[in-house]
């Protein structure tokens, strides 16, 4: 057995120990290890962004935390990894928002958010549109019926209490639609706070561990794109590793 044979089977079997029961996931049959190996931490990465939007607290009508099913697609010795959202998904526009924060316009009563200092989204007026308003509804909407057949009184999570907020401020509501209008302009006004969930995923799975795995896994001039839906996460040659 060569030195490079070694290290392969040395890989593969730390690779399998470590994954457990999770191995279930993936068919070794299927693909090569360093493919098994790609779609095991594309699958960790899914699991950090759910966790970090519950830990956030954030909800909303659309599908931010339905990510795509991980993707490896080889040409060659070039690997590439979808992740992301589905470009049907309109998680996959407003994620970013979510993600980065929006800074708010300010004005009277201002009640800013903690935004960080590099996101590039801000509102430009104060007046909030029919589309914005009408996702507003939704989102108390669905809110309310999250809380309908929820009989948990005692641990919750973040995104339980702040359900059964919502609920609470629906039900007091004299007009729904003028409520979400309102919430809509103070989102507006104040902004939507930062919560690096996606970043913070990002990091978290995709670091030097990962990569120098992953250069190991490939044993060659192999190039990697880490991809999220079109838009580049991260690269690396499998000689010279981020």
């Amino acid at each position: 057995m060569t030195e490079g044979q070694r290290q392969a089977q040395l890989l593969r079997d730390g690779f399998l120990e470590r994954i457990g029961e999770q191995y279930d996931l993936i068919d070794p049959t299927e693909f090569p290890i360093a493919e098994q190996m790609l779609i095991f931490y594309g699958k960790q990465f899914n699991d950090e962004v759910q966790k970090n939007l519950a830990k956030s607290g954030s909800i909303a009508t659309g599908k931010i935390g339905d990510l795509v099913v991980p993707k490896v697609t080889k040409f060659g010795n070039d690997y590439e990894m979808w992740l992301g959202y589905d470009k049907d998904n309109p998680a996959s526009v407003y994620y970013k928002y979510v993600n980065k924060g929006v800074r708010g316009v300010g004005g009277t009563n201002a009640r800013p958010k903690r935004v960080a200092s590099d996101t590039p989204f801000e509102y430009k007026t104060p007046y909030p549109n029919k589309k914005m308003a009408t996702s507003i509804l939704q989102w108390y909407r669905l809110g309310k019926a999250k809380t309908t057949s929820e009989t948990q009184t005692k641990k919750l999570s973040k995104t339980q209490r702040k359900n059964k907020k919502l609920k609470q401020v629906v039900n007091k509501a004299d007009s729904l639609k003028s409520l979400a209008y309102a919430t809509a302009a103070a989102i507006k006004r104040d902004g939507l706070r930062t919560t690096s969930y996606f970043d913070n995923a990002v990091k978290a799975v995709f670091n030097k561990e990962f990569f120098a795995a992953m250069a190991t896994a490939f044993g060659g001039d192999v190039q990697l794109q880490i991809r999220q839906i079109g838009n580049k996460i991260e690269s690396s040659n499998g000689n010279n590793s981020k």
